[in-house]
């Protein structure tokens, strides 16, 4: 008898210029169905969530969140073993229920799924952290709701976490795992010779996908933890220094900052082209020559171990990846196609030494998804935890 695993991801509740974060949740599901498992998506939002095109409040049925995520579940072939929850709209409940009585494991991908009651009875109730440091002072410091309850087993996308992170004690023990891969979908022969605008986009740049400040720094005994933003402004004259003008997909507005960066010879894209749909994503990260990339500087400061799951893409995909270190290359190989760096000066010298043997790097990306991050792999070491 197959094992029985409920999923609760966040898709429909991102809808828009989203297909990374809607594949940071997805490749859970499909790792599980990969190795075997029967699987249930489910999602919960609240009624204020569902908008349509012109950002209006809507019903379900009208709103562009039931579109996506109808889409999104078409594409990669899921059955209806599928649920969206939406407070005040009636959806049926009953198989859902039905299938979670006898489940074996309940993956809560950062808490977004708000609906203990229907997933009381599986066995393991685990809660995936992917936002290491920031959901710990989130919930010790500022007191935020961070749905950590009704949940017996504690996940992070943080390597170093419980095993060297400095970050607040918010009561559970947390167990590192590394963002999985669906190598069905992110892979060269997935792609195959697809082609679009995002592919002429990307093609043969460093690249990155980005928000440039995604939320406001938090703070800790004394000590801040930031964004993307005070990281990217250590490396502003790396294209100077490198040769290389990098190709950055955010979310940066006209203003003093970008105009700063652009005159350093960066270059910025904005996320609609690119992050609308899936199948252009894959192809702007396909066609990309690797991925040029800072982390978040709460990541860094509380020396987390994060792991992109973006990055992860990136490799799957043969492309080699130049990411800043949060101390993820304690748990992970570091060198050939995956190589870290900790100041402008690094990162400088380790590019030149990725494109004096690009064809090795590209071969040592790919080697280290196989090996490390495939789904096949990465979640069965995730599940050994309980």
């Amino acid at each position: 008898m197959k094992k029985r695993a409920v999923v609760g991801v966040g898709v429909a509740g991102f809808p828009e210029k989203a297909a990374g974060n809607s594949w940071a949740f997805l490749q859970w599901g499909l790792g599980l169905r990969e190795l075997g498992w029967d699987v249930w998506l489910v999602e919960s939002l609240r009624a204020n969530e569902l908008k349509n095109q012109q950002g209006q409040n809507v019903s379900l049925s009208d709103s562009v969140n039931l579109t996506h995520w109808k889409k999104i579940l078409r594409e990669i072939g899921w059955d209806d073993r599928a649920t969206l929850l939406v407070d005040g709209e009636k959806v049926e409940e009953q198989p859902l229920r039905d299938f979670a009585a006898g489940a074996d494991l309940f993956l809560n991908l950062s808490g977004h799924f708000k609906r203990p009651d229907l997933v009381e009875k599986v066995a393991s109730r685990v809660y995936v952290d992917l936002d290491p440091a920031f959901t710990q002072i989130w919930a010790k410091v500022y007191q935020s709701p961070m749905n950590f309850s009704g949940h017996n087993a504690f996940w992070s996308v943080g390597l170093g976490m419980g095993r060297g992170a400095v970050v607040p004690d918010t009561g559970h023990e947390w167990k590192a795992v590394v963002p999985p891969v669906s190598r069905k979908y992110w892979s060269k022969e997935a792609v195959g010779q697809s082609v679009g605008r995002a592919s002429d986009l990307g093609r043969n740049r460093w690249t990155t996908v980005a928000h440039w400040y995604g939320y406001a720094a938090v703070e800790w005994e004394g000590r801040e933890y930031s964004n993307k933003s005070p990281e990217f402004e250590k490396l502003r004259t790396w294209p100077k220094l490198s040769g290389i003008a990098p190709l950055v997909v955010t979310d940066l507005g006209a203003g003093e900052e970008r105009d700063l960066f652009e005159k350093a010879g960066w270059e910025f894209h904005e996320p609609g082209p690119v992050c609308s749909d899936w199948h252009e994503y894959r192809n702007f990260l396909a066609s990309s020559r690797g991925e040029f990339s800072p982390a978040k500087g709460g990541y860094v400061t509380a020396k987390t171990g994060w792991f992109s799951d973006r990055s992860v893409l990136y490799l799957s995909l043969g492309r080699p990846v130049l990411l800043q270190e949060t101390g993820w290359s304690n748990w992970l190989p570091e060198g050939m196609g995956l190589v870290a760096f900790d100041s402008l000066d690094e990162a400088v010298e380790r590019v030149k030494e990725i494109e004096k043997d690009y064809a090795a790097h590209s071969r040592g990306a790919e080697k280290v998804a196989e090996e490390h991050l495939d789904a096949r792999r990465s979640i069965p070491q995730a599940l050994a935890w309980l």
